[in-house]
């Protein structure tokens, strides 16, 4: 990576900070407090098998796969998280110049951590893949060549299996993709594991950019390592569907910083990877408007653009969207409208037949804390609160505000009903900022510590405990 992507950035170009008090912010002690108090009972739960999992009314449940006072999956989690907080320990004190190291180090050392954290998981890695009941995208690649399946996509949908017939075909390209390195299913597994990892890489980034911050960007980077919902699922291709619509908002973000026109383009094209691969982070387009509105202001030192500039960035992604489009169409026949159409009349009819909405417009947002983890989203009130007054002068301020407005809205929208600690992934992992937020707010490592540690915790015992994949 290059010193304008990961390394130090000019002092006066950081966004001003409240000043940093001596002590922790007392809204964050006890919010922190509250947040590793609520994963110890919930841990204690799981291994009680009491946890809430769903709803039999509702038509969705994970099931239980180990019996009450399985004690010894603690394991993992304390063998990882000395790992963990030694890392952030290290990674504090190294000087600006050691950025890219830094983040790297944290990528592939992340790998291993996270896989032992899987060590009880009911299914392996390996048996995901090549599941048709857990994960159907794989298969495809078995019966037809990859130029045949995305030429041939709106003539042989109805005859997929299920996840890849009421899924858009981005993901059974992936897999695709994985195998033209001649991947084994145990290979794509860890491969999945690699990519869904880019999550934590463009949270980074577009902290930095925004900011300047490396504090605030290193918590983003480690919460998103170890955040539950992700690890739960690898390889299930949900756990990668942040990474498309993060690279956009990036992609967003470097536009409004430099100008540069190849960064509209890009965005036009990763909006348009998007939708290819899963049209559900697109509701995160309100932060994309809030960012835009936030840099016009002109009061913002790191991202500022005119109403020229704003023309330009929706002219030139719009261009590059139609570009992927046209292009799709004219070298494979594949008609991205109608394949979304598609997707989303089926996802209509299942849900009105399966799931009622009554029911899961509230036990969504459990489901949501399962994904995110206890102990981020304790800290999403006081995040809440501390951005209520600096909502248009801070940009980490706008972000919270933002992502919780679309948290509400797809709530309310009733669009993912059950299911939600997968389908979810992508608002969970961008929920994790407000988190990062306040964990820097202060000098001391222990709140982080805290925070990580008992998702690390929770992701452990929940993967080992809970059937989230069946094969």
């Amino acid at each position: 990576m290059s010193e304008t992507l990961l390394g130090r950035r000019p002092a006066a170009t950081r966004t001003p900070e409240l000043p940093e008090p001596a002590r922790p912010p007392r809204a964050l002690v006890w919010a922190v407090a509250a947040g590793a108090a609520a994963t110890l009972v919930a841990v204690l739960a799981l291994l009680l098998r009491v946890l809430p999992t769903g709803s039999r009314l509702g038509g969705w449940t994970y099931p239980y796969v180990r019996d009450a006072g399985a004690w010894a999956v603690v394991w993992p989690a304390l063998s990882v998280i000395p790992a963990v907080l030694g890392l952030l320990w290290l990674s504090r004190r190294l000087p600006a110049r050691y950025d890219a190291a830094t983040v790297i180090g944290w990528l592939v050392l992340a790998v291993p951590l996270q896989s032992l954290l899987r060590w009880y998981a009911p299914a392996p890695l390996a048996g995901i893949v090549a599941s048709d009941r857990a994960n159907s995208f794989y298969s495809p690649t078995l019966r037809w060549s990859a130029a045949e399946f995305i030429g041939r996509y709106h003539e042989i949908v109805e005859r997929l299996p299920p996840h890849a017939r009421t899924n858009m075909p981005g993901k059974t390209m992936l897999y695709y993709l994985l195998d033209a390195f001649g991947l084994s299913p145990l290979g794509m597994g860890v491969a999945v594991l690699v990519l869904s990892n880019l999550a934590a890489l463009l949270l980074y980034l577009i902290v930095r950019d925004l900011t300047g911050d490396r504090r605030t960007a290193l918590y983003a980077l480690v919460l998103c390592l170890f955040m539950p919902g992700r690890l739960h699922f690898t390889p299930i291709l949900n756990a990668v569907a942040p990474v498309p619509v993060l690279l956009a908002l990036w992609l967003h973000v470097r536009f409004l910083r430099t100008r540069h026109w190849a960064y509209a383009l890009g965005l036009g094209a990763a909006v348009y990877l998007t939708l290819f691969f899963e049209p559900s982070p697109l509701i995160l387009g309100l932060v994309f408007a809030a960012l835009l509105v936030f840099a016009l202001r002109g009061k913002a030192d790191r991202v500022r653009a005119s109403w020229a500039d704003a023309a330009r960035l929706v002219a030139l992604a719009v261009a590059g969207f139609v570009a992927c489009l046209v292009a799709m169409r004219l070298l494979f026949g594949y008609d991205i409208v109608a394949g979304f159409e598609y997707v989303l009349a089926d996802a209509k009819r299942f849900n009105n037949r399966w799931r009622p909405y009554g029911i899961w417009v509230t036990r969504n947002l459990w489901y949501f804390v399962l994904c995110a983890g206890f102990a981020s989203c304790a800290l999403l009130p006081v995040a809440g609160w501390a951005s209520v007054r600096r909502v248009l002068v801070h940009p980490m301020a706008l972000l919270t505000v933002s992502g919780l407005a679309v948290l509400a809205l797809l709530d309310l929208l009733g669009m993912n009903r059950g299911e939600t600690v997968r389908l979810w992934i992508f608002i969970a992992a961008f929920l994790l900022l407000p988190a990062a937020w306040q964990c820097a707010r202060t000098a001391k490592l222990w709140p982080v510590a805290v925070v990580v540690s008992a998702l690390v915790l929770q992701t452990a015992v929940a993967t080992a405990m809970l059937g989230f994949v069946q094969l």
